[in-house]
């Protein structure tokens, strides 16, 4: 453990692949792979998507467990008849609101910091609600999190002080127009980071979210020259702020966290699954409030009115005999059994899922491949659409191992060196390692570890006991199967898909 004063940072580098990184394109991240930890089996949380990995990274608790289960969220609270986008910051204050402060359902990282006189700064390029969920009490005088998009120009930070001066120094972020690429964004949020948050707040914790190649990947396809270059930008962007810290004498004291909130995948086909549902007669319309959807891209979340048995079988025995059907949740059907309880359904509760408050009713995830894009890059998945229109070059959300699988490095003072570790690891674990870097040992209600083996102070990193299990589920002609991966009582999801029969 650490003996000295520490400073942690958390670049999170919005849907950067593993093998993204490489030593023509990302040279920087790939000098701190090939000196530090290079964990080659990093973990998103699912449903694999940004939002619920911003609040697993901001709390070390698992979707079920901080109520933030995907980039739509049902609240009857707030909206009866529809889903939100969590990616505005102002539909997540409206659920703060509703439920009493209760954004997220647990204490957060900089709440855990502050009770010990210690500071953590969010400083994001990403939405404004992926912003916050980094630091989701900052609005209420916890901690300092920036994000240029809030209030453009009028608000950009929390607290007011911090927006004020970011504001002076700096002036207002530059526009997000929609176009292939946010360069400028992650540029002007970047030079805040190094000009003001590092010098003159000196936080304990920074998490730092680069909201490329998220953004340029969605809209050109994972692996395309211009997202590429996006990435180069990013890389450069990290090596100033590497700089900046050595600049203030703090890089012998640093530890470093390089993760990506998921991986991404090539989207072959879009699939309007309200509209299947209303054909079917399932579903009354697309605004009824007796199934109402919440998408993920790559997964839906089904919530049914009155939680009724009979509807949510009928649905997913339909959703089951099409070929757009994927693997399905539902409740488990007891403590430890990996059913659901809809036949040929797995357990919410083994995908960390399950939440009596917030919870679905039904998860549906797409069949995946692993064919590779017309860039050479593997992975393949259908994804949600409505009213007929056209999916996203690329995405995430799903269950397939190329959105599971998120970069996951570190990097400094208190880890090994030259160091790959096969164990499973997770943005889950992000937090319990930080305070134990910290020299913090309360971590009472974290799901995630303390990753121990990537400690210079730690055991043998290939002594760490992995248990790996494959479920299986059947009902009529359908088949699916689920694998986890278990260390120390913690379990990770691996990967789940449709069984031929």
């Amino acid at each position: 453990m650490p003996s000295g004063k520490r400073f942690v940072i958390v670049f999170v580098v919005d849907g950067l692949r593993p093998d993204g990184v490489t030593a023509e394109n990302t040279p920087t991240l790939f000098r701190l792979k090939t000196e530090g930890v290079n964990f080659r089996n990093g973990h998103a949380v699912f449903p694999t998507v940004t939002r619920v990995n911003a609040a697993a990274l901001a709390t070390g608790t698992q979707p079920g467990t901080n109520g933030i289960l995907g980039n739509q969220l049902y609240a009857p609270a707030v909206d009866p008849h529809r889903a939100f986008d969590t990616g505005d910051y102002r539909n997540l204050l409206a659920l703060d609101r509703a439920t009493g402060g209760r954004l997220v359902l647990v204490p957060t990282l900089a709440e855990r910091l502050a009770a010990r006189g210690l500071r953590l700064a969010a400083v994001s390029s990403g939405s404004t609600g992926s912003a916050l969920l980094t630091n989701p009490r900052a609005v209420a005088g916890v901690g300092v999190l920036i994000n240029g998009y809030f209030d453009p120009g009028r608000t950009v930070a929390w607290p007011a002080s911090v927006s004020e001066a970011v504001l002076a120094k700096f002036g207002p972020a530059p526009a997000k127009t929609g176009g292939d690429r946010y360069d400028a964004s992650v540029m002007w949020t970047q030079r805040v980071l190094r000009e003001y948050v590092l010098p003159e707040l000196q936080p304990a914790v920074v998490i730092n979210w680069l909201t490329e190649p998220d953004h340029s990947q969605h809209h050109l396809g994972v692996g395309a020259p211009s997202t590429r270059e996006a990435l180069r930008n990013d890389d450069g962007e990290i090596e100033r702020v590497l700089a900046t810290l050595d600049e203030l004498g703090l890089l012998g004291s640093t530890d470093v966290f390089v993760v990506s909130d998921h991986g991404f995948t090539t989207n072959t086909a879009g699939v309007d699954v309200a509209r299947a549902l209303i054909d079917a007669g399932l579903k009354t319309a697309s605004d009824s409030p007796d199934v109402v959807l919440a998408s993920s891209g790559q997964a839906i979340a089904l919530h049914v009115e009155g939680r009724d048995a009979d509807r949510l079988a009928r649905i997913a025995r339909f959703i089951q005999s099409r070929d757009w059907g994927g693997v399905l949740f539902t409740a488990g059907r007891a403590p430890g059994d990996p059913r659901g309880v809809v036949e040929g359904t797995f357990s919410l509760e083994l995908i960390h899922v399950a939440n009596d408050e917030r919870g679905p009713d039904l998860m549906v995830t797409f069949p995946w491949s692993s064919t590779p894009n017309a860039f050479g890059v593997p992975g393949s998945d259908l994804a949600n659409v409505s009213r007929g229109g056209a999916p996203l070059a690329s995405d995430h959300g799903s269950m397939s191992p190329w959105n599971v699988r998120n970069t996951f490095l570190a990097w400094g003072v208190d880890f090994k060196t030259r160091t790959v570790i096969d164990a499973p690891a997770g943005n889950v674990d992000v937090t319990p390692t930080i305070l134990a870097l910290l020299g913090i040992a309360e971590r009472d209600g974290l799901d995630g570890r303390v990753l121990t083996e990537a400690l210079a102070s730690g055991g043998d990193a290939g002594q760490v006991a992995v248990e790996t299990r494959v479920h299986t589920v059947d009902a009529g002609a359908y088949a699916a199967a689920l694998q986890v991966s278990v260390v120390d009582g913690h379990r990770y999801v691996d990967k789940s898909w449709r069984l031929a029969r």
